[in-house]
């Protein structure tokens, strides 16, 4: 009896982690046509909102353009990802689902830093008045909770 109950806590908590392990990844996963991960777009709202200056726009774009490339492998591997742990229930394989998501989570990691380091060399491009004003704006932010701009607390970019 004992044996039957772990089996069945295991058939229903396995598939739910690995649903919440998903959930947690899929804010990093952009959608394709959700224009406001498109470097350019963000480019072009930074400088409106902070009257960045014609080379600030181009360090600023330069970054951006970079490190949207090089997120590129990640983005699809976390899509591969996704799609593999989303195909398992009917035979989930708890080895199986435990690396992917371990996998989610280092790249989640590497994404985070990434924008984490954009949005500390954007900072250290801006004068005192910009600051305030990406300040003000990431606080704007964070009152909204994160809506339309992805999870809370992350730079406005």
């Amino acid at each position: 009896m004992k044996l039957n109950l772990n089996r069945v806590l295991l058939s229903i908590v396995a598939p739910a982690m690995a649903t919440l392990f998903v959930a947690a990844a899929s804010w990093s996963m952009p959608q394709d046509d959700d224009k406001r991960h498109d470097p350019q777009h963000r480019v072009n709202h930074l400088a409106k909102m902070l009257e960045l200056t014609d080379e600030q726009e181009a360090t600023v774009q330069t970054l951006l353009t970079t490190s949207f490339e090089e997120s590129e492998a990640d983005r699809e591997r976390l899509h591969v990802l996704k799609d593999q742990l989303l195909k398992q229930p009917g035979n989930f394989d708890a080895a199986t689902a435990q690396a992917a998501a371990d996998e989610i989570g280092q790249i989640t990691s590497r994404m985070m830093y990434r924008m984490a380091n954009n949005f500390a060399e954007i900072y250290q491009l801006l004068d005192d008045e910009q600051r305030v004003e990406m300040a003000e704006m990431a606080e704007r932010m964070s009152e909204r909770g994160g809506k339309r701009h992805g999870p809370r607390g992350l730079p406005p970019f």
